[in-house]
């Protein structure tokens, strides 16, 4: 779901100083309290949504994948 900027969150002028440095602190309150709008949770970024179950086949797949490929390129190199 992509949000519209507000005019707040596209102005830059407002946290840089004359010798362009930013305040962290500010960002990082602005970072979190963007991530509280958008749904996300600001201390999890990275948090993982998908069943344990999804996660294990689909490994699974990729290794058989990896697996069938060693064999052709084994056999190939051989011949």
């Amino acid at each position: 779901m992509v949000m519209p900027m507000s005019e707040r969150d596209i102005d830059f002028s407002a946290g840089t100083d004359d010798s362009g440095i930013t305040d962290t602190s500010r960002s990082t309150a602005e970072f979190r309290a963007f991530a509280e709008r958008s749904g996300g949770d600001a201390q999890q970024p990275w948090s993982m949504r998908a069943p344990g179950r999804k996660v294990a086949m689909l490994a699974g797949i990729v290794v058989a994948v990896a697996v069938v490929l060693a064999i052709i390129a084994i056999s190939v190199l051989n011949a």
